[in-house]
């Protein structure tokens, strides 16, 4: 039987659709309402997937299922259809166990830095151990703790997210929902200086932003020293199946340190209104993350950049360690190991896979 792939989900059966994520999942509204919807038809609607995204930097793709009588075969095709529409962004994916080895055989990395604001109900196999770290991450924290003292800094406990003075010269941060009244060159400013001074175009800053569902900024009076933005499906009582990332949770250096990350993330993750909110973010993060109590490290998300040329970091090779080996040798400097910090290797599998 022909299968065709249609995004017009004006085209596709309501109740078929609903049919194929469970009849009280509301998932029709969903797939109205995404950035993409990719829906395959036979004789009635055989499998979909949709993705979220601002339509600039980044996109979640998500809800990947196909009908009873087949198989990975279409799951792959659905992937390559929503893909065209995703050039030049990171995409994401909250996957599933049963989906592994799919994502990786597509060229998709098995996250590492991956989050997920726990909820009651969620399967305890999905999520790794609070604190929990690879091998490759000890290092880094070790180096990271003795570099603080020789600055003579002391890692102080994260403050509650309803206390509203640090305890650093008496700074009082106020938080904000939105970002009204706060220039889009502000927001450019902190997101630069966050993360290392490396340029942001303020013309793409003002449309991530402006096409993203929730928002949240922090004050020292009145300058901006802390943002954070999410991505999201319109939520109400019946989305149970909604989705939302949470990206460019951004700190002014001179101000890190006083818990306005912490508070930024559980500000935004209060107000989205899905059952699912994710985030992925920089190795250097881990710490910072691993100390929320309201997240959990999640076994199943992947990425992928589908144009390496605008990414921040290269794509997942899987080849990366052998070749700086092999330059270390012949007497270069080693480059980090992008890859080995992002992903897990092809094929890496969690003792409950087996």
């Amino acid at each position: 039987m022909s299968i065709t792939f249609t995004e017009d989900i004006g085209k596709v059966d309501r109740d078929e659709l609903n049919a194929l994520y469970g009849v009280k999942s509301g998932a029709y509204e969903l797939f109205e309402n995404s950035f993409i919807a990719v829906v395959a038809i036979g004789e009635k609607v055989a499998g979909a997937v949709r993705v979220l995204s601002e339509g600039v930097e980044t996109a979640l793709l998500t809800d990947l299922r196909v009908a009873e009588g087949y198989d990975d075969t279409l799951k792959e095709a659905l992937v390559h259809e929503a893909e065209k529409k995703l050039a030049g962004r990171r995409v994401m994916v909250f996957g599933s166990r049963d989906d592994l080895g799919l994502f990786e055989e597509l060229g998709y990395g098995r996250c590492k830095n991956a989050w997920t604001y726990y909820r009651s109900g969620m399967s305890e196999s999905d999520f790794l151990p609070a604190g929990y770290r690879f091998e490759n991450e000890f290092a880094a924290a070790r180096e990271k703790e003795a570099s603080a003292v020789q600055a003579g800094q002391q890692t102080s406990d994260l403050q509650t997210v309803n206390r509203q003075t640090s305890d650093r010269n008496g700074i009082s941060i106020e938080y904000r929902v939105g970002y009204e009244n706060t220039t889009f060159e502000d927001i450019n400013t902190v997101l630069t200086k966050a993360f290392g001074g490396r340029p942001h175009d303020v013309n793409r800053t003002k449309a991530a932003f402006s096409n993203s569902s929730y928002s949240v900024t922090a004050y020292d009076g009145k300058k901006l020293v802390g943002v954070a933005r999410a991505v999201a499906d319109a939520g109400s009582p019946e989305h149970e199946r909604g989705y939302a990332t949470i990206l460019n949770v951004a700190v002014d250096p001179g101000y890190q340190g006083l818990s306005i990350g912490k508070n930024l993330v559980l500000k935004l993750s209060g107000i989205i209104d899905t059952r699912v909110i994710v985030l992925n973010t920089h190795p250097g993060a881990v710490g910072f993350y691993n100390k929320l109590k309201e997240y959990r490290r999640n076994k199943y998300v992947f990425e992928k950049f589908l144009k390496h040329a605008e990414a921040d970091i290269p794509a997942p090779d899987r080849n990366s360690a052998k070749e700086t080996d092999a330059k270390s040798k012949a007497g270069e400097k080693k480059a980090p190991d992008w890859a080995g910090a992002m992903f897990t290797p092809k094929g890496y599998r969690y003792p409950d896979e087996y």
